[in-house]
This record gives structure tokens, sequence and C-alpha cells, in this order.
């Protein structure tokens, strides 16, 4: 990963994981049970922008950048129509 963590952001890490991975599960849940209606996205919506947090924040625990962000030269991939 991108940096030794200390023993409280091992176990904020830990609680993130879960978050992200039972946001996800609800979501996919709800998509299954309810479809993707109307009614039903504003939930999805909600569920995702959990994960989403939940992720954002893992990746500044472990000094990850997103790919977006990444410098050239890195290992991202590549646009081959480029």
């Amino acid at each position: 990963m991108g940096r030794e963590i200390t023993p409280e952001e091992a176990g904020e890490a830990r609680r993130l994981w879960a978050d992200y991975y039972e946001a996800t599960a609800r979501a996919v849940e709800i998509m299954r049970s309810e479809g993707t209606s109307e009614a039903a996205l504003p939930q999805i919506a909600a569920e995702s922008a959990k994960a989403s947090a939940a992720m954002a924040r893992l990746k500044e625990i472990y000094g990850i950048q997103s790919s977006a962000a990444a410098p050239e030269g890195s290992n991202r991939r590549r646009n081959r129509f480029a």
C-alpha cells in the first residue's frame, strides 16, 4: 500500500471496509428487491454515497491517489485511442 498506518488507522480502516461492503450490499439488495425504479433510486444513491465516502477515506489512510490524479508514467491505464 501507500504508507504504513497506525493501529488507530488500522481500526478505522477495518470499520470503513465494513461500511463500504455493507452499503454496497444494501444497494444491491435494493436493486434486487425494488429494481431501479424512480422510487428506489434515491435509496440506491444514498448507499452508493456511503460506500464512496468510505472508499475515499480508505484511500486517504493508505496514501493512495485516485487513478485520475496519478502522475504521468505511473501504472494507470492508458487511453489507447489517444
